[in-house]
């Protein structure tokens, strides 16, 4: 029994189309999760700019600078809360009701309440972790997928 080679004059794939395809899918992906991102300072008054770059060619981070940013994604151990000046005093209203919320892709009004409270230290409970960097990135795990497979399909067709 004798097989026989059949080669294709040229390639099935064109290595360049594949490429380009998977480089603006990245982009595009890139962007949707940057609009995510954007989604959880909407309702701030000084928003983070979030950036996106590109550390490799088939590589996409997005990211931010922002210490309040990362201080409410990572959250915070309880501390104690004094003025800067030792003979000084804090002031803020009360009830406080925060503009986010955990494992949400969410902003909302929040409140500074209208209770005002003098004193001269607060033992602060904490930031419960608002886990969006985590939640966004479920979120595009499950799709990304099928995205890029339309992509590479796209590119071959």
């Amino acid at each position: 029994m004798r097989a026989t080679v059949i080669l294709h004059k040229r390639p099935i794939v064109d290595p360049r189309k594949m490429s380009l395809a998977i480089e603006n899918t990245l982009t595009a992906q890139a962007k949707a999760i940057k609009v995510d991102f954007g989604v959880t300072i909407q309702t701030w008054s000084n928003r983070p700019a979030f950036k996106i770059t590109t550390p490799g060619r088939f590589q996409r981070l997005i990211s931010t600078n922002d210490d309040i940013y990362a201080m409410l994604d990572a959250g915070t151990k309880p501390h104690t809360i004094r003025p800067k000046n030792p003979r000084g005093i804090l002031r803020f209203s009360t009830p406080f009701r925060s503009k986010t919320l955990p494992n949400e892709i969410a902003s909302y009004a929040g409140s500074k309440g209208n209770t005002p409270v003098v004193v001269r230290v607060v033992r602060h409970p904490g930031t419960t972790a608002r886990n969006w960097a985590k939640v966004i990135q479920k979120k595009w795990q499950a799709q990304i997928g099928d995205i890029f497979q339309r992509a590479i399909d796209s590119a071959v067709n």
